[in-house]
């Protein structure tokens, strides 16, 4: 039982081969794909008329925050 063989650019492959060799392609590639650099979300920039009002809008965001995280 010899069952069929490939030959691709002159050489000779068994099925499991060709079938290892396309899993272990399509997991790195996905792999790859979904590594790196995650992007940081964005915030939007502070419109603030003086700077206490800014501080004061900083602390109430660190403290809405630290809320939500409980």
């Amino acid at each position: 039982m010899s069952g069929s063989n490939y030959v691709i650019f002159g050489k000779v492959f068994k099925p499991h081969q060709l079938a290892i060799a396309t899993l272990v392609t399509l997991t790195g590639g996905i792999l790859v794909a979904s590594s790196g650099k995650k992007a940081a979300p964005a915030t939007p920039a502070i419109q603030a008329e003086s700077p206490q009002e800014a501080d004061f809008i900083t602390e109430f965001l660190k403290s809405a925050e630290a809320e939500e995280k409980k």
